[in-house]
């Protein structure tokens, strides 16, 4: 089943030098809608990316604070005991 929609004279110009020799508008269309999503998807991806890192970053500085704090107790309590 085929739709008619309206566009402005500046979209219709960009979808015909869009086109590829015998494509139709329905195929640009869905075309550009596949390399949105395909866009979207790899937006997500390196926003997980980012955010893993940030997290992996995070629990390092965590880990060193950690031992930094360890350490300093070991140390207090020996010249404690000297």
């Amino acid at each position: 089943m085929s739709r008619a929609i309206k566009v402005e004279d500046y979209v219709f110009q960009s979808l015909y030098m869009l086109r590829g020799k015998g494509e139709t508008f329905s195929k640009v269309v869905a075309r550009l809608l596949e390399a949105r999503l395909k866009f979207f998807e790899t937006l997500n991806f390196v926003e997980g990316v980012l955010r893993y890192q940030e997290w992996k970053q995070a629990e390092l500085l965590k880990r060193i604070k950690e031992e930094q704090t360890s350490r300093r107790d070991s140390t207090d309590t020996r010249e404690g005991s000297a």
